[in-house]
């Protein structure tokens, strides 16, 4: 049995872009953890403005939910603010990463790339922390998985996603192949869907708009690029000063 610890900014990041490994790793036995900095409680629900109190608790429930579709019983948060995380101190947050890290040990870290795959500054921030921590924690066995878009969808997807304002401009910066692309089985996709509709706040609008085939053609397919791993301390210092 290995353990993967995924590392993400909101409820739903994990789904959309990991579901399927997630429900593969469960499926195969292993031990699967979901660390979130935020409950997403700045975003919007059905695109519509709502209180901040009250959709951090629905979006708690809905990650619960969405989890549960995947297999996966082990999730917990940092509570940081939604939408600011490029404001807290990047010290604090990388040794809270780096305990969870000891902690859990993970055998494979799954988050963002350096580009947040959407752009979206809390997801930038959040890869920069990530990696330091990866660094400090120094195990060079463990594996880092940066998710990154699919080349597949610059033709296909990236323009309808567009239309809900998905990527940040300039975004998607990189798309690719990757290191490892995975097709999932119809059972692995099944799930998968079925996780993004528990995320309903946000994903509904999207199968309403599109339908449920383009959303299971889009989930279909996860593309992985292999992060950085251990580092001498000198470079750790210096990126922990940049973190600050």
């Amino acid at each position: 049995m290995s353990t993967v610890l995924g590392i993400w900014a909101h409820p739903d990041d994990e789904v959309f872009v990991s579901g399927g490994l997630m429900a593969d790793a469960v499926h195969n036995g292993d031990r699967v953890v979901c660390l979130h900095m935020t409950r997403g409680e700045a975003g919007l629900h059905f695109r519509r403005p709502y209180s901040p109190e009250a959709l951090g608790v629905i979006r708690e429930q809905e990650l619960e939910a969405a989890l549960a579709c995947l297999g996966v019983t082990e999730q917990r948060f940092l509570d940081y603010p939604d939408g600011d995380l490029s404001l807290v101190p990047g010290s604090e947050v990388v040794a809270r990463i780096h305990d969870v890290l000891v902690e859990i040990r993970p055998d494979t870290v799954v988050t963002f790339g350096p580009d947040g795959f959407t752009g979206h500054p809390d997801h930038k921030s959040l890869s920069r922390w990530v990696t330091t921590a990866v660094r400090l924690w120094n195990k060079p066995r463990a594996k880092v998985l940066h998710a990154i878009v699919p080349s597949e969808w610059k033709n296909s997807v990236v323009h309808r996603l567009n239309e809900f304002d998905f990527f940040y401009p300039g975004h998607p910066a990189t798309s690719g192949d990757g290191d490892i692309v995975t097709r999932l089985d119809e059972d692995t996709i099944e799930a998968k869907v079925d996780a993004l509709w528990e995320h309903a706040g946000q994903m509904q609008p999207l199968f309403d708009a599109y339908g449920e085939e383009f959303m299971r053609s889009m989930a279909s397919i996860e593309v992985f690029r292999v992060g950085p791993k251990a580092a001498f301390r000198s470079r750790v210092e210096n990126e922990l000063r940049i973190a600050r």
